[in-house]
Protein backbone atom coordinates (compact mmCIF):
# COMPACT_ATOMS: atom_id res chain seq x y z
CA UNK A 1 0.00 0.00 0.00
CA UNK A 2 2.17 2.23 0.98
CA UNK A 3 4.30 1.76 -2.68
CA UNK A 4 1.04 2.57 -4.28
CA UNK A 5 0.75 5.41 -2.46
CA UNK A 6 4.17 6.43 -3.17
CA UNK A 7 4.31 6.05 -6.75
CA UNK A 8 0.40 7.49 -7.62
CA UNK A 9 1.76 11.05 -5.93
CA UNK A 10 4.55 11.11 -7.83
CA UNK A 11 2.75 10.09 -10.87
CA UNK A 12 0.10 12.93 -10.69
CA UNK A 13 3.01 15.88 -9.36
CA UNK A 14 4.72 14.57 -13.10
CA UNK A 15 1.83 14.48 -14.52
CA UNK A 16 0.71 18.46 -13.12
CA UNK A 17 4.14 19.83 -13.77
CA UNK A 18 5.47 18.34 -17.15
CA UNK A 19 2.76 15.35 -18.25
CA UNK A 20 0.14 18.13 -18.20
CA UNK A 21 2.01 21.11 -19.74
CA UNK A 22 3.79 18.56 -22.47
CA UNK A 23 0.65 16.77 -23.53
CA UNK A 24 -0.97 20.57 -23.72
CA UNK A 25 1.82 21.54 -26.06
CA UNK A 26 1.65 18.58 -28.17
CA UNK A 27 -2.18 18.85 -29.06
CA UNK A 28 -1.84 22.34 -29.61
CA UNK A 29 0.45 21.49 -32.50
CA UNK A 30 -1.43 18.78 -33.86
CA UNK A 31 -4.75 20.75 -33.96
CA UNK A 32 -4.65 24.19 -33.17
CA UNK A 33 -7.24 26.63 -33.40
CA UNK A 34 -6.20 29.58 -34.73
CA UNK A 35 -7.64 33.28 -34.18
CA UNK A 36 -8.94 35.13 -37.35
CA UNK A 37 -7.43 38.71 -36.68
CA UNK A 38 -8.17 42.29 -39.19
CA UNK A 39 -7.13 45.48 -38.61
CA UNK A 40 -9.24 47.03 -35.46
CA UNK A 41 -11.44 48.95 -35.52
CA UNK A 42 -13.52 48.86 -31.92
CA UNK A 43 -13.18 52.07 -29.32
CA UNK A 44 -11.34 51.01 -26.50
CA UNK A 45 -12.11 51.81 -22.53
CA UNK A 46 -9.18 51.35 -20.88
CA UNK A 47 -10.11 50.20 -16.69
CA UNK A 48 -7.47 51.17 -14.03
CA UNK A 49 -8.14 49.53 -10.78
CA UNK A 50 -6.22 51.33 -7.98
CA UNK A 51 -5.79 51.95 -4.49
CA UNK A 52 -3.23 54.09 -3.04
CA UNK A 53 -1.38 54.11 -6.23
CA UNK A 54 -0.19 57.72 -5.89
CA UNK A 55 3.87 56.38 -6.63
CA UNK A 56 2.27 54.73 -10.12
CA UNK A 57 -0.21 56.23 -11.16
CA UNK A 58 1.12 59.51 -13.56
CA UNK A 59 3.36 57.12 -15.04
CA UNK A 60 0.41 54.40 -15.72
CA UNK A 61 -1.05 57.30 -17.05
CA UNK A 62 1.71 58.89 -19.24
CA UNK A 63 1.98 55.12 -20.70
CA UNK A 64 -1.28 54.42 -21.72
CA UNK A 65 -1.66 57.77 -23.52
CA UNK A 66 1.86 56.82 -25.19
CA UNK A 67 -0.01 54.01 -27.15
CA UNK A 68 -0.16 53.45 -30.32
CA UNK A 69 -3.76 53.19 -31.18
CA UNK A 70 -6.03 55.92 -32.40
CA UNK A 71 -6.28 58.39 -29.63
CA UNK A 72 -10.26 59.47 -30.28
CA UNK A 73 -10.92 56.04 -30.43
CA UNK A 74 -9.45 55.48 -26.61
CA UNK A 75 -10.49 56.68 -23.19
CA UNK A 76 -9.67 56.23 -19.59
CA UNK A 77 -11.45 55.11 -16.41
CA UNK A 78 -9.29 55.04 -13.07
CA UNK A 79 -11.63 53.34 -10.77
CA UNK A 80 -10.13 53.81 -7.52
CA UNK A 81 -11.21 51.65 -4.34
CA UNK A 82 -11.34 54.25 -1.59
CA UNK A 83 -7.86 55.31 -2.33
CA UNK A 84 -6.45 57.15 0.71
CA UNK A 85 -3.58 58.80 -0.77
CA UNK A 86 -2.87 61.46 -3.54
CA UNK A 87 -4.28 59.12 -6.45
CA UNK A 88 -7.42 60.66 -6.57
CA UNK A 89 -5.99 64.28 -6.73
CA UNK A 90 -3.75 63.08 -9.09
CA UNK A 91 -5.85 61.43 -11.73
CA UNK A 92 -8.31 65.00 -11.22
CA UNK A 93 -5.48 67.06 -12.22
CA UNK A 94 -3.78 64.71 -14.94
CA UNK A 95 -4.95 66.96 -17.67
CA UNK A 96 -5.84 64.80 -20.30
CA UNK A 97 -9.55 64.90 -21.51
CA UNK A 98 -9.77 61.15 -22.14
CA UNK A 99 -9.01 60.87 -18.27
CA UNK A 100 -11.11 60.13 -15.28
CA UNK A 101 -11.62 59.20 -12.16
CA UNK A 102 -14.44 56.99 -10.83
CA UNK A 103 -14.23 56.64 -6.67
CA UNK A 104 -15.98 54.12 -5.56
CA UNK A 105 -16.27 53.94 -1.90
CA UNK A 106 -16.51 51.94 0.87
CA UNK A 107 -13.39 49.76 0.37
CA UNK A 108 -15.41 46.90 -1.77
CA UNK A 109 -12.20 45.36 -3.56
CA UNK A 110 -10.66 45.00 -7.28
CA UNK A 111 -13.50 43.16 -8.69
CA UNK A 112 -15.89 45.42 -7.09
CA UNK A 113 -14.17 48.28 -8.69
CA UNK A 114 -13.90 46.99 -11.89
CA UNK A 115 -17.73 46.31 -12.50
CA UNK A 116 -18.14 49.99 -11.35
CA UNK A 117 -15.85 51.30 -14.43
CA UNK A 118 -17.36 48.58 -16.97
CA UNK A 119 -20.65 50.06 -16.24
CA UNK A 120 -20.17 53.10 -17.36
CA UNK A 121 -17.59 52.49 -19.86
CA UNK A 122 -18.48 53.31 -23.84
CA UNK A 123 -15.99 51.12 -25.41
CA UNK A 124 -16.94 48.71 -27.89
CA UNK A 125 -13.48 46.64 -25.99
CA UNK A 126 -13.13 46.66 -21.80
CA UNK A 127 -9.10 46.48 -21.16
CA UNK A 128 -8.07 46.21 -17.76
CA UNK A 129 -4.74 46.94 -16.37
CA UNK A 130 -2.89 47.44 -13.22
CA UNK A 131 -1.19 50.80 -12.24
CA UNK A 132 2.11 49.02 -11.88
CA UNK A 133 2.22 47.10 -15.18
CA UNK A 134 4.17 48.92 -18.09
CA UNK A 135 2.47 48.23 -21.47
CA UNK A 136 4.35 48.61 -25.17
CA UNK A 137 3.48 51.13 -27.44
CA UNK A 138 1.33 48.33 -29.78
CA UNK A 139 0.16 46.37 -27.28
CA UNK A 140 -3.83 48.25 -27.76
CA UNK A 141 -3.52 47.48 -31.26
CA UNK A 142 -2.40 43.74 -31.12
CA UNK A 143 -5.01 43.24 -28.72
CA UNK A 144 -8.10 44.38 -30.58
CA UNK A 145 -7.26 42.81 -33.65
CA UNK A 146 -8.02 39.75 -32.16
CA UNK A 147 -11.71 41.12 -31.36
CA UNK A 148 -12.37 40.90 -35.27
CA UNK A 149 -12.85 37.15 -35.06
CA UNK A 150 -16.57 36.74 -33.62
CA UNK A 151 -15.37 33.49 -31.53
CA UNK A 152 -13.47 35.88 -29.41
CA UNK A 153 -14.55 37.14 -26.25
CA UNK A 154 -11.16 37.82 -24.70
CA UNK A 155 -8.03 38.63 -24.96
CA UNK A 156 -4.87 38.54 -22.46
CA UNK A 157 -1.68 39.98 -22.92
CA UNK A 158 1.43 38.46 -22.35
CA UNK A 159 2.96 39.64 -19.39
CA UNK A 160 7.35 39.66 -18.86
CA UNK A 161 8.21 39.87 -15.53
CA UNK A 162 11.33 41.50 -15.17
CA UNK A 163 13.29 40.74 -11.32
CA UNK A 164 13.64 43.86 -9.64
CA UNK A 165 16.99 42.27 -7.65
CA UNK A 166 19.63 39.47 -8.27
CA UNK A 167 17.60 36.89 -5.82
CA UNK A 168 15.88 33.53 -5.39
CA UNK A 169 12.79 35.34 -5.58
CA UNK A 170 13.22 37.25 -8.73
CA UNK A 171 14.73 34.81 -10.85
CA UNK A 172 12.66 32.07 -9.66
CA UNK A 173 9.49 34.14 -10.38
CA UNK A 174 10.70 34.77 -14.16
CA UNK A 175 11.51 31.29 -14.38
CA UNK A 176 8.05 30.34 -13.14
CA UNK A 177 6.42 32.48 -15.55
CA UNK A 178 8.29 31.86 -18.23
CA UNK A 179 6.93 28.18 -18.04
CA UNK A 180 3.64 29.04 -17.26
CA UNK A 181 3.57 31.00 -20.34
CA UNK A 182 4.60 28.83 -22.53
CA UNK A 183 1.77 26.19 -21.09
CA UNK A 184 -1.32 29.46 -21.64
CA UNK A 185 -0.52 29.63 -25.00
CA UNK A 186 -0.14 26.27 -25.61
CA UNK A 187 -3.81 26.26 -24.21
CA UNK A 188 -4.82 29.38 -25.78
CA UNK A 189 -3.92 27.46 -29.43
CA UNK A 190 -6.13 24.70 -28.03
CA UNK A 191 -9.19 26.62 -28.00
CA UNK A 192 -9.19 29.11 -24.76
CA UNK A 193 -7.73 30.03 -21.80
CA UNK A 194 -8.89 29.33 -18.24
CA UNK A 195 -7.51 32.47 -16.79
CA UNK A 196 -5.58 35.21 -17.26
CA UNK A 197 -3.20 37.68 -16.20
CA UNK A 198 -4.74 41.15 -14.38
CA UNK A 199 -1.60 43.14 -15.18
CA UNK A 200 -3.46 43.20 -19.00
CA UNK A 201 -6.88 41.71 -20.60
CA UNK A 202 -9.42 42.87 -22.63
CA UNK A 203 -13.01 41.78 -22.85
CA UNK A 204 -15.74 42.47 -25.52
CA UNK A 205 -18.11 44.67 -23.57
CA UNK A 206 -21.05 42.99 -24.98
CA UNK A 207 -19.55 40.03 -22.96
CA UNK A 208 -18.54 41.80 -19.86
CA UNK A 209 -20.89 40.47 -17.31
CA UNK A 210 -20.62 42.00 -13.22
CA UNK A 211 -18.25 39.44 -11.13
CA UNK A 212 -18.91 38.55 -7.05
CA UNK A 213 -16.76 41.11 -5.53
CA UNK A 214 -15.30 37.78 -3.48
CA UNK A 215 -13.70 36.76 -6.66
CA UNK A 216 -11.06 36.87 -8.17
CA UNK A 217 -11.66 38.65 -11.90
CA UNK A 218 -8.29 37.66 -13.55
CA UNK A 219 -9.72 34.01 -13.21
CA UNK A 220 -13.44 34.36 -13.62
CA UNK A 221 -13.47 36.13 -16.66
CA UNK A 222 -12.55 32.75 -18.48
CA UNK A 223 -15.58 31.15 -16.98
CA UNK A 224 -17.70 33.66 -17.84
CA UNK A 225 -16.76 34.12 -21.62
CA UNK A 226 -16.68 30.43 -22.21
CA UNK A 227 -20.42 30.22 -20.71
CA UNK A 228 -21.15 32.56 -23.43
CA UNK A 229 -19.82 30.01 -26.10
CA UNK A 230 -16.62 32.64 -26.74
CA UNK A 231 -13.30 32.11 -26.53
CA UNK A 232 -10.21 33.33 -24.03
CA UNK A 233 -6.63 33.80 -26.27
CA UNK A 234 -3.78 34.85 -25.88
CA UNK A 235 -1.72 37.65 -27.67
CA UNK A 236 2.07 36.71 -27.22
CA UNK A 237 2.94 40.26 -28.93
CA UNK A 238 1.00 42.46 -26.65
CA UNK A 239 3.59 42.26 -24.34
CA UNK A 240 3.37 43.99 -20.97
CA UNK A 241 6.05 43.99 -18.10
CA UNK A 242 5.59 43.59 -14.03
CA UNK A 243 8.57 44.15 -11.60
CA UNK A 244 9.11 41.13 -9.65
CA UNK A 245 8.52 41.12 -6.03
CA UNK A 246 11.45 41.26 -4.30
CA UNK A 247 11.14 39.92 -1.01
CA UNK A 248 9.87 35.90 -0.23
CA UNK A 249 7.30 37.63 2.33
CA UNK A 250 5.41 39.26 -0.03
CA UNK A 251 5.68 36.82 -2.97
CA UNK A 252 4.06 34.24 -0.45
CA UNK A 253 2.13 36.68 0.52
CA UNK A 254 0.58 37.35 -2.81
CA UNK A 255 0.59 33.59 -4.01
CA UNK A 256 -1.78 32.70 -1.02
CA UNK A 257 -4.88 35.68 -1.69
CA UNK A 258 -4.39 34.76 -5.43
CA UNK A 259 -4.74 31.26 -4.13
CA UNK A 260 -7.52 31.56 -1.81
CA UNK A 261 -9.52 34.16 -4.31
CA UNK A 262 -9.26 31.27 -7.09
CA UNK A 263 -9.99 28.72 -5.02
CA UNK A 264 -13.37 30.32 -4.25
CA UNK A 265 -14.01 31.24 -7.80
CA UNK A 266 -13.43 27.19 -8.17
CA UNK A 267 -16.20 26.34 -5.84
CA UNK A 268 -18.37 28.71 -7.19
CA UNK A 269 -18.10 28.28 -10.57
CA UNK A 270 -17.95 24.33 -10.74
CA UNK A 271 -20.22 23.62 -13.07
CA UNK A 272 -16.97 24.59 -15.39
CA UNK A 273 -14.92 21.39 -14.33
CA UNK A 274 -18.06 18.95 -15.82
CA UNK A 275 -16.14 17.41 -19.25
CA UNK A 276 -19.30 16.59 -20.36
CA UNK A 277 -20.85 20.23 -20.77
CA UNK A 278 -17.38 21.83 -21.37
CA UNK A 279 -14.59 18.87 -22.88
CA UNK A 280 -11.12 20.43 -23.13
CA UNK A 281 -11.90 23.50 -21.00
CA UNK A 282 -13.29 21.46 -17.87
CA UNK A 283 -9.75 19.47 -18.21
CA UNK A 284 -7.36 21.95 -18.42
CA UNK A 285 -9.15 23.61 -15.37
CA UNK A 286 -8.57 20.30 -13.35
CA UNK A 287 -5.02 19.91 -14.67
CA UNK A 288 -3.85 23.32 -14.32
CA UNK A 289 -5.88 24.64 -11.35
CA UNK A 290 -7.37 22.38 -9.32
CA UNK A 291 -4.63 19.64 -9.12
CA UNK A 292 -1.70 22.16 -8.98
CA UNK A 293 -3.42 23.71 -5.98
CA UNK A 294 -3.42 20.52 -4.68
CA UNK A 295 -0.08 19.43 -5.32
CA UNK A 296 1.04 20.19 -1.93
CA UNK A 297 -1.13 17.49 -0.75
CA UNK A 298 0.26 15.18 -3.01
CA UNK A 299 4.08 15.77 -1.98
CA UNK A 300 2.96 14.95 1.51
CA UNK A 301 1.97 12.05 0.97
CA UNK A 302 4.93 11.00 -1.46
CA UNK A 303 7.34 11.93 1.32
CA UNK A 304 5.76 10.26 4.02
CA UNK A 305 5.01 7.20 2.11
CA UNK A 306 8.73 7.39 1.06
CA UNK A 307 10.00 7.85 4.62
CA UNK A 308 7.81 4.86 5.94
CA UNK A 309 9.58 2.76 3.13
CA UNK A 310 13.24 3.93 3.88
CA UNK A 311 12.14 2.99 7.10
CA UNK A 312 12.09 -0.45 5.85
CA UNK A 313 15.42 0.13 4.26
CA UNK A 314 13.65 0.90 0.27
CA UNK A 315 13.41 3.85 -1.72
CA UNK A 316 16.26 5.38 0.20
CA UNK A 317 17.74 7.14 -2.88
CA UNK A 318 14.31 8.72 -3.85
CA UNK A 319 13.97 9.61 0.00
CA UNK A 320 17.25 11.24 -0.48
CA UNK A 321 16.24 13.42 -3.74
CA UNK A 322 13.11 14.38 -2.59
CA UNK A 323 15.34 15.48 0.75
CA UNK A 324 17.68 17.29 -1.50
CA UNK A 325 15.01 19.39 -3.42
CA UNK A 326 13.32 20.42 -0.09
CA UNK A 327 16.52 21.38 1.40
CA UNK A 328 17.57 23.27 -1.73
CA UNK A 329 13.87 25.21 -2.14
CA UNK A 330 14.46 26.11 1.89
CA UNK A 331 17.57 27.59 1.55
CA UNK A 332 16.10 29.85 -0.87
CA UNK A 333 14.31 31.84 2.23
CA UNK A 334 17.40 32.26 3.89
CA UNK A 335 19.17 35.59 4.23
CA UNK A 336 22.43 34.27 3.13
CA UNK A 337 23.87 36.20 0.65
CA UNK A 338 25.26 33.32 -1.78
CA UNK A 339 21.93 31.12 -1.60
CA UNK A 340 19.93 34.00 -2.21
CA UNK A 341 21.97 34.72 -5.56
CA UNK A 342 22.39 31.21 -6.35
CA UNK A 343 20.64 30.46 -10.02
CA UNK A 344 21.21 26.59 -9.23
CA UNK A 345 18.69 27.27 -5.97
CA UNK A 346 15.73 29.85 -7.63
CA UNK A 347 14.14 27.18 -9.34
CA UNK A 348 13.61 24.66 -6.15
CA UNK A 349 13.31 27.87 -4.42
CA UNK A 350 10.17 28.56 -6.68
CA UNK A 351 9.08 25.11 -6.61
CA UNK A 352 9.12 25.11 -2.67
CA UNK A 353 7.53 28.48 -2.43
CA UNK A 354 4.33 27.73 -4.79
CA UNK A 355 3.61 24.94 -3.07
CA UNK A 356 3.77 26.25 0.30
CA UNK A 357 1.67 29.08 -0.81
CA UNK A 358 -0.84 25.98 -2.24
CA UNK A 359 -1.31 24.63 1.17
CA UNK A 360 -1.76 27.90 2.72
CA UNK A 361 -4.26 29.07 0.54
CA UNK A 362 -5.95 25.29 0.99
CA UNK A 363 -5.60 25.42 4.62
CA UNK A 364 -7.09 28.55 5.26
CA UNK A 365 -10.07 28.71 2.57
CA UNK A 366 -11.38 25.15 3.95
CA UNK A 367 -11.09 27.07 7.12
CA UNK A 368 -13.29 29.51 5.56
CA UNK A 369 -10.87 32.70 5.01
CA UNK A 370 -12.34 35.11 2.37
CA UNK A 371 -10.03 37.94 0.75
CA UNK A 372 -12.18 41.22 -1.00
CA UNK A 373 -9.39 43.67 -0.75
CA UNK A 374 -5.62 43.97 -1.92
CA UNK A 375 -3.01 46.18 -0.83
CA UNK A 376 -0.24 47.02 -3.18
CA UNK A 377 3.19 45.06 -2.69
CA UNK A 378 5.11 47.22 -5.04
Amino acid sequence: MLEILLWAALLLLAYIYAGYPLLAIALARIRPRPTRKAPPTATVTVIVTAYNEQASIEQKLRNVLALDYPRDRVDVIVSSDASSDATDELVRGFGAPQVRLLRVEGRLGKTACQNAAAAVATGDVLLFTDATTRLEAHALGEICSNFQDPSVGCVAGRLTYVAAGDDATGKGGTSYWNYETRLRMAESALGSLIGVSGCLYAVRRSAYRPIPPDLISDFVTAMVVRGQGLRTVLEPAAVCYEDTLDRPDRELSMRVRVGIRSLVALASQKEFLDPRRYGAFAWQLWSHKVLRYLSPVFWAVALLANAALALQGRYVWMLAMQLALLVAGLLGFTPLRGAAKSRWLAQPYYFVLTNVASALSLFRYLRGERIVTWTPLR
